[in-house]
């Protein structure tokens, strides 16, 4: 149906499913809500037919278990106390705070002063240096590692 604002008559649509619509008809408003709904004074949720009513569903009574009185029960959830150490550098002076026990191996460098330096070379560096022998050295030291034995960190990842 095409509804043209200009007039009061429906057109006929081109679009299957609408061949029952006679051209020159004229319009009418769409009915009510209450005509559609039943027409009675309808008040409330819209309830079916086959549903059972509001007098014949039992609702437990509601009860409250700290209105006798009683304090509420204590709360049973404890955190676990976070151990924190404190330790002090010993080239600065500085006071360090960490969650790390003291036998940590980073905490065993942070006492001693210091990383273990060891260097690592890469497969591909040591190539270079056998097959290209001047440059290859410097190219070796590009693809060198630096890591702490102690504590395992990386203190130079190198340039490759």
């Amino acid at each position: 149906m095409i509804v043209d604002p200009s007039t009061t008559l429906m057109t006929k649509d081109t679009q299957p499913g609408y061949e029952h619509v006679d051209e020159g008809q004229p319009m009418q408003a769409p009915p009510s809500y209450d005509a559609v709904v039943g027409g009675g004074d309808i008040s409330g949720p819209y309830v079916p037919e086959g549903a059972a009513k509001a007098q014949d569903v039992k609702v437990p009574p509601t009860s409250d278990p700290y209105s006798a009185g009683q304090p509420p029960p204590p709360q049973t959830n404890h955190i676990p106390a976070t151990t924190v150490y404190n330790y002090i550098n010993p080239h600065t002076g500085e006071r360090i705070v960490s969650l790390l026990p003291p036998d940590h191996p980073q905490m065993i460098c942070l006492q001693q002063g210091g990383h273990v330096a060891r260097s690592k070379f890469g497969i591909l560096g040591i190539l270079a240096a056998v097959f290209w022998f001047p440059l290859g050295v410097g190219l070796c030291l590009l693809d060198r590692k630096v890591y702490c034995e102690r504590c395992g960190v990386m203190l130079d990842e190198g340039v490759c």
